[in-house]
Formats: structure tokens, sequence, C-alpha cells
């Protein structure tokens, strides 16, 4: 952001206070300054006015001017097409020593006398504003032939450049920065109490319809105005380019002034482009996703409210009738939809990403009052506009706590003077305690140490006095220590069942992703310089680095070979998650008597025990292959208490093949799914429990997963809980299957009577008649 001393001084008091000291509260105050850089009008350079202009008799692209400089006219040989009779011009008189060291002397050129040079912008030292002379406007001050340009204060400035935090948007005006010194030397900010002065006997309905569609959460405001010439002034373009800003002629012109100078994003709209019948202009406004506003004229897209404006709808250099727009979109709505949506940008959304002033009609007022000042503009009789409420956020913050974060007593009407003069609004203050809201251009402020943070830049750190610093016992059980104590345990469950732990890079190779049908990084976010080329990615998941270490064990001829690892893993975008790997590869036991040194291989029903003697209880569900690692017909999806958590496959044997491997599983989870969930202990009931076996005969294709969903939630509380038992389907059963499950069944009042449990069995077997097409083997 960069400001200039005379543009702050038309908002706030700063009389008796030098720039030096303008910087180092800026710096106190948490905006940091990054550069500074004063402008300074050399002496014997003078306002001149041109009498006459005529061409030189030698020379064609010469003109032989005769100046009034005050005191005497002077005659000056002048080299710019732009020089006329009638100006006010820079004029460097001999003697002059112009900021690059040349020295103005008595000249002939091509013949003719020349007592002085007509200067240009970039020849005074200033930014470079257009082809030619600077031509002097009274915009800058009353223009007196024969004054040195080093009296007037709008030409000799200071221009302070400051980095600014990407959450500091509502410092993106002179407005802003303007209120932050006003608190900072508790100075006054300057009243600005200009009302819009609406001079056409027609109003902005019979021109210009806006309508809108659902609720996008945006707020706008319209007004119409009538220019018929909007020439920049000097003082406009020079600041414009004071602060490197983009310094178009007409309306434009005005716009960038406006927006730098309060900070609301303002845009105007041409009534051509938008006529519809009878001449009539017209605006949509439309709900799109994610509370976006998407404007809409004729059926066709003008544009995305706070982020881009087509430039089709944009008034020409012959437009007279414009419509000036006002927006402002919440940057926590706007970025991340930008970013998800991959939508298109203009220049102005660097702002409302940031934070733009959310008051309207104060940005519409400071651009009418341009434009009257300066224009002969006419504003036409009210506004349309549409308003998203927003209720500021409330905080109440105590003397104590403020005391208690700072270090030191500060008084409470130093608190209200510091917080109203930022702009927060006091709603009461009592007893060492104030209550405030937020306001609305603050997307900073979430909690009370934002608002003591506040208190204490304006109080500034170099005044708080130092003090012995006071430790107190903390409750050190953090969430840090939990998550490795879990880890831990979740490490030594693993060893404890034959599992044994791998550490593997996080990066991986490119090219073996994508023979496995993994997403690698998006480029955009991909390593810049891998350390091998076999490292050039970030693993997806943990698998893609444990192939390599099971094949090494088959390798060293390792029979059965049990695996774990937890580590960091990453999705297209380089967010990072933190997963548990349990493989197995290979034998299922170790060779023994029992099994007469011929163990079976490993197989899914084995696995997934030794997963939930890890893990605990969890559920399978049925589901598609995620990636090609996963068997296509032996993987399913973990679930605990309700929720995905990870995913128990069998290696895809194609990939087995290629690395050599025997079977293989894997079960991948999500750390973060898996750690510190509470259980709730249940009474236990002092009666013996029954156990009923019940047999059915349902379709061949009814998986348990419909069974158990028929059931839960149904039954009565006297079932304790069910499983299934047996599964067995033959040619006389045809296209169904029997299966068998066992019911435990117990009250915590009393022993059931064989008539209530013969009750809870027959009201199962209804349950199962109605959703799983079921009867009584």
């Amino acid at each position: 952001m960069i400001v200039t001393r005379t543009w702050l001084e038309e908002w706030v008091e700063l009389e008796g206070i030098s720039t030096a000291e303008i910087c180092t509260k800026l710096n106190a105050i948490g905006l940091e300054v990054d550069a500074l850089k004063e402008y300074r009008m050399p002496e014997k350079i003078v306002v001149g006015r041109v009498v006459t202009c005529e061409k030189h008799p030698d020379a064609d692209k010469l003109s032989v001017c005769q100046i009034d400089l005050g005191t005497a006219v002077r005659q000056i040989v002048c080299g710019a097409g732009n020089i006329a009779a009638g100006q006010y011009v820079p004029v460097a008189t001999v003697g002059a020593v112009m900021p690059g060291g040349m020295t103005i002397r008595h000249a002939k050129l091509r013949g003719v006398e020349s007592d002085g040079m007509v200067c240009s912008a970039e020849e005074l030292g200033l930014p470079r504003l257009g082809e030619g002379i600077l031509v002097l406007d009274e915009s800058v001050g009353k223009l007196e032939p024969g004054r040195e340009l080093g009296d007037y204060a709008l030409l000799n400035d200071d221009v302070i450049e400051i980095e600014l935090t990407a959450n500091r948007g509502d410092c993106l005006s002179i407005h802003g920065v303007a209120r932050e010194l006003s608190a900072g030397f508790d100075r006054p900010m300057k009243p600005f109490d200009y009302r819009i002065e609406e001079e056409t006997a027609q109003g902005i309905g019979r021109i210009f319809q806006f309508t809108h569609q659902g609720n996008p959460e945006v707020s706008l405001l319209y007004r119409a105005v009538e220019v018929n010439e909007a020439a920049l002034p000097l003082l406009l373009r020079l600041r414009l380019a004071l602060v490197e800003a983009d310094a178009k002629e007409g309306i434009d012109g005005f716009l960038a002034y406006a927006i730098h100078t309060g900070g609301v994003v303002l845009r105007e709209y041409g009534f051509s482009k938008l006529a519809q019948s009878e001449g009539k202009a017209e605006l949509r406004l439309k709900e799109g996703a994610g509370g976006l506003g998407l404007l809409e004229s004729g059926g066709k897209p003008v544009g995305i409210v706070g982020i881009r404006q087509e430039a089709a709808v944009r008034a020409d250099t012959s437009e007279t009738r414009l419509l000036l727009e006002a927006s402002y979109v919440a940057p926590e709505l706007i970025a991340p939809a930008v970013k998800e949506q991959k939508l298109e940008t203009d220049p102005l959304y660097y702002r409302t990403s940031r934070g733009s002033e959310p008051d309207l009609d104060f940005g519409m007022r400071l651009l009418g009052w341009l434009l009257k000042r300066y224009t002969d503009a006419k504003i036409y009789t009210g506004c349309s506009e549409y308003t998203t409420l927003k209720e500021p956020l409330r905080l109440d913050i105590s003397i104590e706590m403020i005391e208690s974060i700072v270090g030191q007593p500060i008084a409470v009407n130093r608190v209200v003077t510091i917080l109203s003069k930022l702009g927060f609004r006091l709603v009461k203050s009592e007893a060492g305690k104030v209550i405030v809201d937020v306001p609305l251009f603050r997307h900073d402020i979430i909690n009370r140490q934002d608002v003591v943070e506040e208190i204490v830049r304006m109080v500034g750190i170099d005044n708080i006095a130092s003090r012995p610093m006071r430790f107190m016992e903390a409750n050190r059980v953090t969430y840090d220590l939990r998550r490795y104590r879990f880890l831990r345990d979740i490490r030594l469950k693993a060893v404890a069942n034959g599992f044994f732990e791998t550490v593997h890079y996080i990066f991986c190779d490119n090219a073996r992703l994508r023979e496995l049908g993994l997403k690698p990084v998006k480029d955009g976010k991909a390593l810049l310089n891998p350390i091998t080329n076999e490292m050039d990615g970030l693993r997806p998941n943990l698998m893609v680095t444990m192939l390599d270490s099971l094949r090494r064990n088959v390798a060293m001829s390792k029979r059965r070979i049990p695996l774990f690892e937890t580590g960091r893993v990453f999705d297209e975008e380089r967010n990072e998650t933190f997963h548990l790997l349990l493989a197995y590869s290979g034998e299922k036991e170790m060779e023994a008597v029992p099994n007469a040194g011929k163990p079976a291989p490993i197989d899914f029903a084995a696995f997934a025990d030794k997963v939930a003697a890890v893990i605990g209880v969890f559920e399978l569900r049925a589901c598609e292959p995620k990636n090609a690692l996963m068997h296509p017909y032996q993987c399913a999806e973990i679930v605990i208490d309700g929720e995905p958590a990870g995913v128990l496959s069998k290696l895809h044997p194609l990939v087995a093949r290629a690395y050599d491997l025997p079977d293989t599983y894997f079960a991948e989870l999500e750390v973060p799914k898996l750690q510190m969930r509470h259980v709730n202990a249940g009474a236990i009931s002092a009666f013996t429990p029954v156990q009923r076996d019940l047999s059915v005969v349902v379709p061949a294709d009814t998986s348990y997963t419909q069974v158990r969903w028929a059931l839960e939630g149904y039954l009565p509380e006297t079932v304790q809980r069910f499983f299934p038992i047996d599964r067995y389907s033959d040619e006389s059963l045809g296209d169904a299957m029997s299966l068998t499950l066992r019911f435990i069944i117990s009250s915590m009042e009393k022993t059931l009577e064989e008539a209530e449990i013969n009750a809870i069995m027959e009201k199962v077997l209804e349950r199962l008649r109605e959703s799983c097409d079921a009867r009584l083997r």
C-alpha cells in the first residue's frame, strides 16, 4: 500500500508531525514502512503562462513561445507537441539546477534565443504523466505566473510505501491508513459530510431496472450519472502516479482515485451496453455456487460481484451516460470460491479478497464529490441497491484480562478512546469491562485477544514496562501429548500382534504413481528440486512406498511379512494427512507342529482379524476400488462409529505380480479418525443372558449390511447384540441362501420368560420378512 503525506492530511489532522514521525508511528503500530521517497521542486522553477505559441521558422518540431513569468515575458523554444497558448506550465529559468543535475542556461536553438526550459513531469523528478510537457491546473493550487513550484505543497510530497500483511485489507486505502494514524497519534479524523447532489429531475428507476433472484451473499449500490467531459485534473493524475496506480484518463481515473482513497470497490458500466427494450438499461443479480453474485444483462453474463467485470459492458470514450457500481463481498466467501471454482479475476479482486470497505454509501459519496468538483457531472435522483445484512461481532473485554495480557494497568478511558478511533462501536462500559461491536471492515478480528492486540499496538510495545516473567504450572495434558500417546499405543499394539515397523521417505516416484493410476501433486505445487528423479513426487498413500519393503523381504526369502507404518501423505493440492498402514504378505502364521510346518497363506478374514487386534472394533462396507492398488473383488471400506476411516483390501494381482509378491493384504486408515474416541461405559445386566439362533432363507444377493440395517434401531432394548454365525447355499435353495443369526437377549430388570423371548424372535422374523424378503428355514 502506497500513501502520500498530503493525501493523508485530507483525512486526518497531522499538523506539527513530521513525515519521519509518521513512519516511526506506522512501524510502531504494525504497518511496516518499506520505503520513503521525497519529491521536492528545485529552486528557480516557476509557473509560466504561455502567451503565444508559434512554429519555429527553421524546425518543424520546435515551437517559439512567449511565456509570462510574472516579472517579465520570456521567449522560450520548446520541443513538446502538446504546448499551446493559454496554458500554465512549469518553467525552469536560467540558473535552475534540474533533479538530473543539468543547469539551465541561456541558449540559441536553430538561431532563436531561448531563456529557460518548459518542463515535463519526468524532468521535474516526478513520475511520468504522459507525453510532452506538464500542463498545470488549479487542482494543485492557485496558479500565479512567476510563483515557484516549491511553494505548492501538493507538488512537494512525501510518498510512503507500507508492507501490509494479507489480513489487513482495511488499510488498503488512504482513509484506512489515516484511521490508524488517528488512533496512533490520538488526532481527530477530518469529517467528510458530502451528500450527493441529485440535479436531474429524472430518477434512476426510469432508465435502469435492477432485479435479483435468490439470496447471494453480496452488497451492491448503483447510481446513474451523465458526464460530458471527465478530464482528470493534474492533482489526481499525479497522486495516482505517485502510488503506482494505473492512472487512466476519463471516468476510470476518477474511479481509481476514489477506490484508493476510500477503499470501496467501484466499477462503471456504459448504459448503451446494458440497454434493453425502450432504451432502458437492465441488470439482474442471481445467486451462484457458494453464495456468489452473478450479474446478467439481457440473459448474458456481465460479471461476478467482487471477482470480475466483462470488458464489453464498460463505457467507451463516447459514452456520456454511465452506471456506477459500489460492491462488497466478504473475503472469507470470495477467496475460497475463486480457488475451488478456478474463476477468472480482474485487478479489483485483489482488494475484495483481502477485505474491501463495506460502507458502499461512503464510497459512492466520495466518487460523487470528485465528479461534481472536477467535472460537469449530473447525478440522477435515487439509487438501486441490494444489501446482505451482517451483524457485527460483539465482544466483551474485561480490563483485568487486558492487564493480564499487556502486563500493566491501562485506564478504561484510554481503552475506549483507542477502540473508538479504530472504528469499534462502544456498546457498554461498566465496572471493569467494555462491550464493543467489531467494525465490519476488520475481518481479522475474531476474538478478545485480537482486540487486546489492537490496544497493545496503539499503546506501543516500547511504552510497556518490563516485568519479571512469572511461571505458572499449566495443564500439560495437551492435544499433542494425547496424540503422541495414542500413536505410541498403536505402534505397541501393532508390534504385540506380530507386525514390524517400517519408515520410508515421504517422497516417491511420480512415474510409478501414474503407472498405478494414482494422481501426483499438481504441477504448480510439485517439488521444484527433488533429491533424485526417483523421488520427484509426494506419496498419495503409504502403500506406494511400502511395496519396496515387501519386495525386499520376499527377495530375502521371508515367507511371512507383516509390516506397518505411520506417516504423512499428500493429495493433489498438497494437503497433508496422517495415515496408518498395516500390510501383510505371505503365510498367516509361523511354521509349527499344529500346521505341520505348512502354514496357510493369509486371507481376507484372517487379515481383518489382525487389523481389529490393532485398531479395535470396526465395520466393513462394500466399496469400489479407490485406486489401482486395490483388488476389484476383495476390498472394503473401514467404518468406525459410522464414519469412513480407511480401506482394507487385497493387493491387485497385477501389482503383486509386478513386484513378485505372494498374496498381500493391506489396510490404510486416517489416524485422526481413529484417535481419542471417547467410550461411554454401559450398565451390565445382573441376569443371565439368553442366546437364540434364527435361521432364515433370503435371496442369495442379500448382504449382511442390508440385514443389519433392517434390524438396527428396530429391536427392543433387551436384544443386546446380534451377529451372523452361518451362511449356507446349495441347489435345493435355488437363488436363495440360508443365513443363521445369533441374538444375545437380556433384561436389566428380570429373567425373561420363554414366552417373552419367543415374542422377541417373532418380531425379528417379521421385520426380516418385510425388509429382506426372508422366510423361516
